[in-house]
């Protein structure tokens, strides 16, 4: 072999180990890793949920994307991830839409009492023209919503059987920092305590507060039964949860990915509401078998109370409460 030929076969090795080198490096590049922090424990709806939608994600993407899902506020509080993603300093948050007031004015509209009937209405509302809009005001300050999640409706857990609302007199609640919701257990006769979610177990055992209102699903994940052997089956209110992601991480992910993000992530609300429709006897049964006893008040003395909430708060959702209304009475 001459000396040419053996430099001409020697810069081909070379060439192919530096293509096969770059071709080593693309196929064992790191996966993006995000980071989900939520408020409830790691044996609620939303870690699950959360599992489930990450998992699909990384699945539907190559593994391009791992994702560390955070429960009972270890990455943040509610309000830290909220204010965390608009600036950029946190990735995700599966948040309490009652908190999105601040970013969103009419978003505010969702706090109002008895504005859904079922929780089926809250899902067609939340996935369809009217969800967009709150998508698009909330977009406006950096929050991008990938989608409508369910946390359940609404009940009551004081000290007392609640009968009526006279049953509520004096009885301190702890409510989520909302001013609607606030207005409304006050209007209820009960005293509106707002707290932190994860602050409710130690007040109640220290009687700063004599219960608090909240899902079913709260009642058996927070063990509020070690607490109270009653609650008030009143569905009086729908707070949802949508998953917001920070713009400046959105805006890195490349469309494809986002399209893949988005469709999963409303494919999940879908499945989180009919999960809850089902859950929601068998957590009944669940507290039941643990001795709390069930009322279940007539509503409307309960609806007629909150009339003068909607009369303070229709100036400032009058347009957008008027369509919701109109799909859900």
């Amino acid at each position: 072999m001459s000396c040419m030929n053996w430099k001409k076969d020697l810069i081909k090795v070379f060439a192919l180990l530096v293509v096969l080198l770059g071709l080593c490096g693309e196929t064992a590049a790191a996966p993006r890793t995000i980071k989900v922090g939520h408020t409830g424990t790691k044996d609620h709806h939303y870690q699950m949920y959360l599992e489930k939608w990450a998992e699909t994600i990384s699945k539907a993407t190559d593994n391009r994307y791992v994702f560390e899902v955070y429960p009972s506020d270890l990455y943040g509080t509610p309000n830290q991830l909220i204010e965390g993603c608009q600036l950029g300093t946190s990735d995700m948050v599966l948040a309490t839409g009652s908190l999105l007031t601040s970013y969103s004015p009419i978003v505010g509209v969702l706090n109002l009492p008895f504005l859904f009937k079922t929780s089926q209405q809250a899902c067609d509302v939340l996935n369809g023209p009217i969800g967009k809009e709150f998508e698009d005001s909330l977009a406006k300050r950096n929050l991008i919503v990938l989608g409508w999640w369910e946390n359940g409706m609404r009940h009551i857990f004081p000290a007392v059987p609640v009968n009526s609302p006279e049953d509520l007199k004096g009885v301190k609640l702890r409510v989520i920092n909302s001013a609607e919701m606030i207005d409304t257990i006050n209007a209820f006769g009960a005293s509106a305590v707002p707290m932190g979610f994860n602050e409710v177990y130690s007040a109640w055992q220290l009687k700063t507060i004599d219960g608090c209102e909240g899902t079913i699903t709260h009642m058996l994940t927070q063990k509020y039964y070690e607490l109270t052997k009653t609650a008030a089956l009143l569905w009086y209110m729908h707070v949802p949860n949508p998953l917001i992601i920070s713009k400046q991480l959105w805006d890195s992910i490349p469309a494809a990915d986002q399209a893949i993000f988005v469709e999963e992530a409303r494919k999940m609300s879908r499945f989180s509401f009919d999960f809850q429709r089902e859950m929601d006897a068998k957590e009944i049964k669940q507290c039941e078998d643990l001795g709390v006893v069930f009322t279940r008040p007539d509503r409307e003395p309960f609806v007629k109370l909150v009339q003068p909430v909607y009369d303070k708060y229709r100036p400032k959702y009058g347009e957008i409460l008027d369509k919701i209304l109109e799909l859900t009475r």
